[in-house]
């Protein structure tokens, strides 16, 4: 069974307990393990609204970002009280989201509007979809694995796409703010289903 078979199978069973509102699912894991792919091969199975967690990625001076320890990442890195408030729970609730994303374009500021429509199912996906400050609104927390060779080997295909460079050492920062994530606050064993990243 693929992964986005099994994440249909886990949605349907909590269709059929009968909520009266949204399911909320959070497709969580490590840069480059196929969360997005994942999200939209379930979205194509299932009538789901996607909320992309990079939506709301935080807009801070990058001198404010770079003396972020990986404690401190895992916090500040993106706006997770803006994405409960403006994305989870309204959408959850059967009501329409609307937003501003990051412009990741320019690297600052926020986009125009987006606006989401209620779904029967919210797919949450991205690094620290399944954070704890969102535990009373997650039905369902899958991690999303994939080897560590083959997401690096995605990330610096991505990286090389948009000719970043790295001279500030970003990637190490960020790979440990994930590192922390993972380990202290949302631990493999802490997840209701587990999933590799191929689809």
């Amino acid at each position: 069974m693929t992964a986005a078979e099994q994440v249909t199978e886990a949605i349907r069973r909590l269709q059929h307990v009968g909520l009266h509102r949204s399911i909320v699912v959070a497709l969580d894991g490590h840069s480059g393990a196929g969360k997005s792919t994942l999200a939209a091969a379930v979205a194509e199975r299932i009538d789901a609204a996607v909320v992309h967690v990079d939506d709301f990625y935080r807009d801070m001076p990058e001198s404010e970002r770079l003396e972020l320890t990986a404690e401190q990442g895992v916090d500040r890195y993106f706006d997770w009280e803006r994405l409960r408030a403006e994305a989870i729970i309204p959408l959850g609730q059967r009501t329409r989201a609307q937003y501003r994303r990051f412009d990741w374009a320019s690297g600052h500021g926020l986009t125009n509007d987006i606006s989401l429509d209620p779904r029967d199912v919210v797919l949450l996906e991205g690094v620290y979809a399944a954070r704890p400050e969102f535990e009373d609104l997650l039905d369902l927390k899958v991690l999303v694995e994939l080897p560590d060779a083959a997401r690096e080997q995605r990330r610096a295909q991505r990286a090389r796409s948009v000719s970043r460079d790295d001279p500030d050492g970003w990637d190490a920062r960020w790979n440990a703010a994930e590192r922390h994530y993972f380990r202290v606050i949302r631990p493999q064993q802490t997840f209701d289903l587990i999933v590799r990243g191929d689809c």
